[in-house]
């Protein structure tokens, strides 16, 4: 297993701690910090346990740790394995489910309630005349309108914090603390602007990737060339798959490291692209093959839903209002348990992914389980 750090070859057991405020009990040169991710890592000034005179809590960081702190909450202090980083998103969700789980409930309820007012609004909107086909209007209604945009726009913040909100979760497990959800979005809300920068800066590349993407096959099928689209589309595959997944990668690193290190946008994918340096490839065959099974797991679920809304339809009474609030509602309650599901794994996953590089780059295991070791004592 490749566990160094930054600057130097790493042996254990010297009691490397990059990124704490103790001074390291090795005698060598340390290089500068790469981030100050504090243990526990929110509240950012916070320690877990009750105050102790500098001199006491210098000694007890400075302490070797013992065995029980090498695992101290839902996961082993080590490098992880492929296995590790596939199954350890589940045992996240269990042990911190308020934060892991409940944050991207909410959320993500709150966007679905909206964008099922507002689809049932342009159901029933007199201009569109679906309810009552006699019955017309010169242009649908300003409210309509209104309730579709900040539906669009609740969707997209539930996607930008969702697994933002996940991430303090994560690393306070990881030290075997459990928190509550108002303590995760005092960890998420100072970050609220570079989330959002970030958040832009991912879409702007994917679409001007996506778009680059397919200009060959749109100058095919403008000149009606069948060799024309074929290569078009073999460029199109070619180029789009690469960027979305280095778009959901970086991003998805990126978003753990601007709450958990408290850095800007830019800078955060800066530091995700320091950290993936001799472990992109084994990075992306991770984040593809969860991505792979999540999207299975909702897919059934969406299915299922879709079923159900079809029998709605066979026992519902001849009552078209009553027939489409009940296709709505069991249709936005599979939405919500497939979008519950890939946010809080997905997002476990990218906490997890920062911790092990960590871990691999500059030793981080040692800082936790140094700060497991101080919470114990």
């Amino acid at each position: 297993m490749d566990h160094r750090d930054e600057g130097a070859g790493w042996a254990a057991p010297t009691p490397v701690t990059p990124d704490t405020d103790a001074t390291p009990a090795s005698s060598m040169p340390a290089p500068a910090p790469a981030a100050s991710w504090p243990a526990p890592p929110v509240p950012p000034q916070a320690v877990p346990g009750p105050p102790a005179p500098p001199q006491a809590a210098t000694a007890t960081l400075a302490a070797a740790p013992t065995a029980a702190s090498w695992q101290p909450g839902f996961m082993p202090l080590r490098p992880l394995g492929f296995g590790d980083l596939l199954g350890l998103p589940f045992r996240a969700m269990r042990y911190n489910r308020g934060v892991v789980v409940g944050g991207p409930l909410l959320l993500t309820l709150g966007a679905t309630v909206l964008m099922v007012a507002s689809m049932w609004l342009l159901f029933t909107d007199p201009s569109l005349a679906l309810m009552d086909p006699a019955s017309q209007a010169d242009a649908i209604s300003g409210t309509t309108v209104a309730v579709f945009v900040v539906a669009i726009v609740a969707a997209l913040l539930a996607d930008v914090f969702s697994s933002a909100v996940v991430a303090p979760g994560v690393a306070r497990g990881a030290l075997g603390e459990r928190i509550r959800l108002a303590e995760a979005w005092r960890a998420v809300r100072p970050r609220i602007g570079s989330l959002l920068l970030l958040y832009l800066l991912a879409t702007v590349t994917l679409v001007v990737g996506m778009g680059l993407a397919f200009v060959p096959l749109v100058i095919g099928a403008a000149n009606e060339s069948v060799p024309g689209i074929v290569l078009g589309a073999l460029v199109a595959a070619l180029v789009a798959i690469p960027v979305g997944g280095l778009v959901t990668l970086v991003g998805g690193i990126a978003r753990p490291v601007v709450v958990l290190e408290r850095r800007g946008a830019i800078d955060a994918i800066r530091r995700t692209a320091r950290l993936l340096k001799g472990r992109f490839w084994w990075s992306v065959l991770v984040v593809l093959v969860a991505t792979v099974l999540i999207g299975l797991v909702s897919s059934v679920v969406n299915q299922v839903g879709g079923f159900g809304a079809m029998a709605v339809t066979l026992v519902a009474p001849d009552s078209l209002v009553v027939l489409g609030i009940a296709f709505a509602l069991v249709l936005a309650l599979s939405l919500v348990i497939s979008y519950v599901l890939t946010y809080s794994y997905l997002g476990s996953l990218f906490a997890l992914l920062l911790i092990d590089l960590r871990i691999r780059h500059e030793g981080f295991d040692l800082t936790l389980a140094e700060a497991a070791e101080a919470r114990r004592a």
